[in-house]
């Protein structure tokens, strides 16, 4: 026969306090006594209570669901953030409704309305295709990762200084021609700053240099042929040249 759920009517009958005893102990345990809450938890373990999370979100209205949008799972870094921001749970009790949108923008909105109709307690967006205008928009907490971000909350590295690493490290190496091959960022957008700091120290310190703008595309086929292009293209203008080459990112590279 199936097993008969434990409910809060059952602890509060096992431990002699009240129903509104045992929400608390759920929703604001600090609000009852330790030694009261021992009570309650030794009551819990005898009667093989299971918490049904579902009643508990149409009670408080707290999902404990985040949104997360990324572009794709090719790249290295997308995966990588991704791996990181799920490894939160153990601290933090929150879980996590992934979608890859593609670079389409219709398709990233129909995931939005489907993220805020599970009434997910807000978004992360490492996605460059919405604006952030357009985003703020949906008046639900907001969070995006390396990208444009006029009116929403982000956090960016500090791409201007990885630049002018990377050419300091090209430099160093005794390269004759320093190269930065990466996409057609808008200055708005924070990796536009590797770029620009790339080429400021490359111009300060007289170095010869180029910026290769291209567009790599979005899946390993297409990856691999634009970057043997770029090589190719290397090779034919600097024969004789030790070229070094900063390339966008980890995948790429």
């Amino acid at each position: 026969m199936a097993k008969k759920n434990v409910t809060f009517a059952d602890i509060a009958a096992y431990t002699g306090f009240s129903k509104t005893t045992i929400s608390r102990y759920f929703n604001n345990p600090d609000s009852i006594t330790v030694e009261n809450q021992e009570k309650i938890a030794n009551a819990l373990a005898v009667l093989d209570y299971k918490e049904n999370k579902l009643a508990r979100v149409m009670a408080n209205g707290k999902t404990e669901m985040i949104g997360v949008i990324i572009p794709n799972l090719y790249m290295h870094y997308y995966s990588d953030m991704l791996d990181h921001i799920i490894s939160t749970y153990e601290e933090y009790g929150y879980k996590f409704i992934v979608f890859a949108g593609n670079e389409d923008a219709d398709v990233e909105r129909r995931y939005i309305q489907e993220l805020l109709a599970y009434k997910t307690e807000g978004l992360i967006v490492l996605s460059h295709t919405l604006s952030s205008k357009e985003l703020a928009e949906y008046h639900v907490p907001i969070v995006t990762i390396e990208r444009e971000d006029e009116y929403v909350c982000s956090v960016n590295t500090d791409n201007y200084m990885g630049g002018v690493q990377a050419a300091t490290v090209l430099a160093k190496s005794g390269c004759d021609i320093l190269l930065h091959a990466n996409s057609d960022f808008p200055s708005t957008i924070p990796a536009y700053g590797r770029i620009q700091g790339f080429q400021d120290f490359c111009e300060t310190n007289g170095l010869e240099h180029r910026i290769m703008i291209r567009n790599f595309g979005a899946s390993f086929e297409e990856n691999n042929a634009e970057i043997a292009k770029l090589l190719q293209e290397i090779e034919e203008i600097y024969p004789e040249k030790k070229a070094g080459i900063f390339m966008p990112n980890d995948t790429h590279a």
